[in-house]
């Protein structure tokens, strides 16, 4: 069936190819405003910006993703509330905190949402090892010694001196769409259980591949951002806010021609285009949303 799903997603590229010129591949580079806030003298907030499962799994579908690390520059503990923090798109603020009950038994994982209704952009969030919001489990066994009930974390507390990463965040989700502009759709591409919701760029008729357009903060095409509260008392009392909110400054079309999407080819115009994009990644001075365009 993987097999079917790539040669099903190979026709799928080759009839966006036949214009070579234009661009079925948009990069958005976004860069921080200029009166951001990534650190106070308690806090530092370090953010990544990348497209999920872009270069690892091309049978899952590209999600644009929020990476959060917040380090503790004090010698207390501070916590974190994640039901009054936020993404914000084009100012349009979702609560971080997703409730959600899972159940883990012999050789499965079961997942439930809990009051999804009261949260817009519910939708499920695929975390890397290690992370801090794992949960908790609540009540040990339920019903059976070979299952644990975890409930997911409000709220996270990080150490002195110490640093956590937050659950990674979907930045595009289903029905968010309108938040952006339309810039961007969900498509399913696979057939029965190797069907894929993708998520992907409509293409732009002025982009062309290898050419770049510029943006300022005053006609950028969209805006990010983060809003989180913290506070050193758990019932908090008293909580102080870092936001920080990024910009696309430059968008790059490229081609893309063969199985897998990334390609040689669409990174070699994308080194020719821009050489300096992967310096400036590293430096933390750019992130990165890449998707295919259709």
């Amino acid at each position: 069936m993987k097999k079917l799903l790539s040669i099903l997603f190979l026709a799928f590229i080759t009839v966006n190819a036949i214009n070579a010129k234009k661009a079925n591949a948009v990069w958005y580079f976004l860069a921080k405003k200029q009166n951001t806030v990534s650190q106070d003298s308690n806090v530092n907030v370090q953010y990544g910006i990348y497209t999920k499962f872009a270069n690892t799994d091309y049978n899952l579908g590209p999600y644009p993703t929020m990476r959060i690390k917040v380090t503790n520059k004090t010698d207390k503990i501070i916590f974190i509330d994640l039901g009054t923090s936020y993404l914000k798109k084009n100012d349009i603020a979702s609560v971080i905190y997703t409730p959600t009950i899972t159940t883990t038994m012999t050789g499965q994982s079961i997942g439930v949402g809990v009051n999804l209704g009261n949260i817009a952009d519910a939708v499920g969030i695929g975390g890397m090892a290690g992370t801090a919001l794992g949960g908790v489990t609540i009540g040990g066994n339920k019903g059976s010694s070979a299952s644990t009930t975890t409930y997911a974390q409000r709220f996270l507390s990080v150490p002195p001196k110490s640093a956590i990463f937050l659950e990674d965040i979907p930045i595009l989700t289903p029905g968010s769409e309108k938040a952006l502009g339309d810039l961007f759709y969900f498509k399913e591409v696979g057939m029965g259980k190797q069907k894929r919701l993708w998520c992907l760029s409509n293409k732009f008729s002025d982009v062309e591949s290898g050419k770049i357009k510029e943006y300022t903060e005053d006609n950028t095409l969209f805006t990010i951002g983060c809003y989180l509260n913290y506070s050193f008392s758990e019932d908090f009392k008293s909580s102080n806010g870092i936001e920080t909110t990024y910009y696309v400054k430059k968008l790059i079309g490229s081609s893309m021609t063969t199985f897998p999407p990334g390609n040689s080819k669409e990174f070699k115009i994308m080194d020719k285009t821009f050489p300096q994009w992967r310096d400036e990644i590293g430096k933390g001075n750019l992130e990165l949303i890449r998707l295919w365009a259709k």
